[in-house]
This record gives C-alpha cells, sequence and structure tokens, in this order.
C-alpha cells in the first residue's frame, strides 16, 4: 500500500492548530497529537462550546491530569496513517476501515479501532446540472449517468467532475463509486481526461474549486456547511447520505491509537473518553455563514471486530440555527432541540 512506503519521506510537521482548553498556560506540554482532515477543518477538534480537544483537556484535568495541550494535525486518512507511523501524531479519526485493519495488523495502530461517529458524503455540482442527473436516482446510477454524458462531450456546458486525487477517505470513495458502476476504462487510467479534473487539495479547498469551475464532486456534508454562502448558493446537492448504515455514501470515522503514541496513558485516556460517553454535553459546532450547528454525542459501545462490533457510531446532525441571537442563546436552543 502506497501509505506505508509513503511514511519514510515524512519529515518535521507543524500542526495546525494547538488547544488547551480552559487552562491558558503558554507553557503546558502538548500530551496528545490528533490527525485528521475534513472534520478538522469542519471545527470538530476545536469548535463551540465543547469541542473534542478543549473537552478532553477539561475532563482530564478534572480527574487529576496537569494542565496540557492537544495539537491538531491535518492530514487526510492515508496521511494521517503515515503520520501514526512516524510518531508525528498519537491517534488518528480515520475514514477507511480497510486501511485502518491493515495498520493495526501492521502493528502500526493498536487494537482496537474505535468507531468514533457517522459523517455523510454528498455529491454537489452546479445548479444548470449539465449532465441531468436526477437525485431520485440512487448514486450508482448518478455516476453513470455522469460517466456517459462527460464521455459523450456534447452538451453545451461541458460535464466535468473535481477528484482530490490524494488518496483521502473522500478520494476512495469516488474511486470505488467509478469502479461500482462497472466501467473498464475509469476516469483516472487514460491517459488523459478531459473531464476529470485531479485536484489534490484538502476538502474547503477542493468544494471551493468545484464550485467555482462548475465541476461536480464528492464532499462531506460538514465542509460543504463550513463554506461562506454565497459559495454554497452556487451549487446544488444532488445526492445525500441518509443513516442507513448500508447507504453508499455514508461516511463512517473511527479512532486509530498509534503504536508509538509519545504519551500513549493519555493516548489510551482520549480513546476511552471518547468512546465510552463520558462527554458531558453533545459536541457542538458553530460553523456559517450560514449558522449551522453540529450535533454528535459519544457512543458508548463500538469495537471493531470485538463484542460491540455491530454497534454503529453516532450520526453528526447538522442544524441551522437563528443568527441573530447570541452564544448563550444559542446554546440554550441547542440543548432545548437535544431534548
Amino acid at each position: 500500500m502506497s501509505w506505508v512506503s509513503l511514511a519514510s519521506t515524512v519529515v518535521a510537521v507543524e500542526p495546525a492548530a494547538v488547544y488547551n482548553g480552559s487552562y491558558k498556560g503558554t507553557n503546558d506540554p502538548i500530551l496528545l497529537r490528533i490527525g485528521n482532515g475534513g472534520a478538522g477543518q469542519s471545527g470538530l477538534i476545536q469548535g463551540f462550546p465543547s469541542p473534542l480537544a478543549d473537552a478532553f483537556i477539561d475532563f482530564s484535568i478534572s480527574k487529576g491530569e496537569s494542565p496540557f495541550k492537544v495539537a491538531w494535525y491535518k492530514s487526510d486518512t492515508t496521511v494521517t496513517i503515515n503520520y501514526l507511523q512516524s510518531n508525528i501524531v498519537d491517534v488518528g479519526i480515520t475514514y477507511s476501515e480497510i486501511a485502518e485493519s491493515l495498520a493495526i495488523e501492521k502493528g502500526i495502530a493498536k487494537s482496537p479501532s474505535y468507531y468514533a461517529f457517522r459523517d455523510h458524503f454528498i455529491l454537489v455540482g452546479p445548479p444548470s446540472n449539465p449532465a441531468k442527473i436526477s437525485n431520485s436516482s440512487d448514486i450508482e446510477t448518478i455516476f453513470s449517468n455522469l460517466y456517459t454524458v462527460a464521455e459523450a462531450a456534447n452538451t453545451t456546458i461541458p460535464v466535468r467532475f473535481l477528484s482530490r486525487f490524494d488518496k483521502s477517505a473522500t478520494n476512495i470513495k469516488e474511486s470505488g463509486l467509478w469502479i461500482a458502476i462497472g466501467q473498464i476504462k475509469v476516469p483516472w487510467a487514460t491517459a488523459y481526461s478531459t473531464w476529470y479534473h485531479q485536484y489534490v487539495a484538502f476538502p474547503i479547498q477542493a468544494l471551493t474549486a468545484a464550485i467555482l469551475l462548475n465541476e461536480y464532486t464528492i464532499t462531506d456534508r460538514g465542509t460543504y456547511l463550513s463554506i461562506d454562502s454565497s459559495l454554497q448558493s452556487q451549487a446544488t446537492i444532488f445526492k445525500a447520505s441518509t443513516d442507513n448504515a448500508t447507504d453508499p455514501l455514508l461516511n463512517p470515522a473511527h479512532l486509530l491509537v498509534g503504536a508509538k503514541a509519545a504519551h500513549p496513558t493519555i493516548a489510551d485516556k482520549f480513546a476511552k473518553w471518547l468512546n465510552s460517553g463520558l462527554v458531558d454535553l453533545p459536541l457542538t459546532i458553530e460553523l456559517g455563514p450560514p449558522r449551522a450547528i453540529l450535533k454528535a454525542s459519544c457512543p458508548k459501545r463500538s469495537k471493531i471486530g470485538g463484542p460491540d462490533s455491530g454497534a454503529e457510531g453516532p450520526s453528526l446532525r447538522w442544524e441551522y440555527l437563528d443568527n441573530r441571537v447570541g452564544p448563550d442563546q444559542r446554546y440554550t436552543q441547542l440543548q432545548s432541540q437535544q431534548a
């Protein structure tokens, strides 16, 4: 697998952000390093009012730990596993069960892998919809129609698809969908495809490019709600994942604990905390504009391959709240919705 050989090329990497919870000591050590891409960009690692990093710090200190910091490293699934192998991060939130199982088998991560949460992929594209796809079709039919129309190249407005082409979970999902429709000549296997746009970038940057270029693409719901409303208005969601465990657009996330974690006790405590339901409040993230809130409680059971392997993680639920109210009122409104 390419993500194994890539690890040898990894050099010093700086975190995208460092968090210290409610404790603002500048000299507190970094005891936990988290690798993740899309959810981190959307605010799941740090956000209002109870993010993963800050909530875990505060919880740990309340249980007797000395103040410490948590660092977030921006990395897609493939790079996250590389970072675990190279001891750049201690834990990783990833989105490919096959890659996760291989990482455990090769000793890069410890067993088990923890089901953290469920996110949702969506297919977006230009409102003009030059491929004439229907949101009533299943995602395989939609991809088949996209392929046929794009290859024919006879539409007034060109049909193009943007692929992150970076071995991220989004790229893996998209590639699997192209393969699933039974096309012998997958778009990336040709010498050059005029309609298959290979754009290596992180989620927000890739989605922004697809919208500005009037291209179809696969992204996740959190990324879509993280971009400016002026960009959202230039895109149409043609297909979105449901919460059905068999939905091909469901995007389950798992937590891996690195075998080389610099502070294994803290890393293990984070995994058990995330997986035990010990978070006092739903994880909530304020995005916008327009204002959107991500709500997700932590699962109580979810070891892959263990006695609870059938358990599903919580769904990430995005809900719009009133822009006109202040943070305290928004939080009260959120709590009333949760009840």
